[in-house]
């Protein structure tokens, strides 16, 4: 089959690469990306050194961890700017949860202005 290090660094960095992507659906590319780094680093095992694609696992997992996140960020600040995104959220959490997305701040203690 091959060598498990070997093979343990190959799927780290198959999740690394696709990790990037996957930040702009769902926001599912960070926890990608954070698995890939995990797995890239424990694949190192009882080796001297990280392999090459394990390093590489590390930067494409790191990658996907910040874009994610900036990701993230601007879709928060876009639903709380922009009125029109702020009303199709409202809708949406209504429709899923019963209680509108300003209504579950409230229940947190958040007030934003309108």
């Amino acid at each position: 089959m091959g060598d498990k290090h070997a093979v343990m660094a190959g799927n780290a960095l198959l999740l690394g690469i696709v990790s990037i992507p996957l930040c702009f659906f769902l926001n599912i590319g960070t926890i990608v990306g954070g698995i890939a780094i995990v797995l890239a680093v424990l694949s190192k095992g009882t080796l001297e050194k990280l392999l090459p694609q394990a390093k590489r696992a590390i930067i494409f997992g790191t990658m996907g961890l910040i874009i994610g996140h900036g990701v993230f960020a601007y879709d928060m600040y876009a639903v709380l700017t922009n009125p029109e995104y702020r009303q199709q959220l409202n809708t949406m959490s209504e429709q899923m949860n019963g209680i509108s997305f300003d209504d579950m701040l409230k229940e947190l203690g958040v007030e934003l202005d309108n």
